[in-house]
């Protein structure tokens, strides 16, 4: 299900990605969270993300840095999350089509999903393989950002192995 509104959207894709990330915070229950690594949540956002990206007819995308870990609610230590970024320059086509794309897109993935028309493109998804996830078609770049879903694991422990 797709649910447009053309309420004004002037939140910077680093909001979005806080926004996206307290998705992330807002609980974990016992469900396909509890059975996937911290390796398989990054990987399914990862995926995801760059997946969505290619279903688009922009070129030269580029990750904003590595999958980021994140803590999730709860005693520290015992959950995990992470959350990426994915730009390239905006094509010459129509944002509100490449929307929809992205929209339709999600929508096969089992993600609830809202566009934003006013004052610029914005989707937004929850669900399905991960936390939550934005499109934006902002002035000069498109941006697609993420948090994945929280699954156990030990965030400190984790940024320590992705620092090497």
């Amino acid at each position: 299900m797709v649910l447009r509104t053309s309420r004004p959207v002037l939140l910077p894709a680093l909001g979005v990605l806080v926004g996206l990330s307290l998705i992330g915070l807002s609980g974990c229950a016992q469900s396909k969270e509890d059975k996937m690594t911290p390796a398989e949540a990054r990987d399914a956002l990862v995926t995801t993300i760059e997946d969505s990206a290619a279903k688009l007819d922009a070129t030269g995308w580029n990750r904003d840095h590595a999958p980021e870990v994140g803590d999730c609610d709860g005693p520290q230590g015992e959950r995990a999350n992470f959350t990426y970024g994915y730009g390239a320059p905006a094509p010459d086509s129509d944002r509100g089509a490449d929307a929809r794309i992205i929209a339709d897109y999600w929508t096969s993935l089992g993600m609830q999903v809202r566009v934003v028309d006013i004052p610029l493109y914005v989707v937004y998804a929850s669900g399905g393989p991960v936390a939550g996830l934005s499109f934006s078609t902002a002035p000069g770049d498109y941006h697609i950002a993420g948090t994945s879903l929280c699954v156990p694991g030990d965030a400190a422990e984790l940024r320590k192995q992705d620092n090497g």
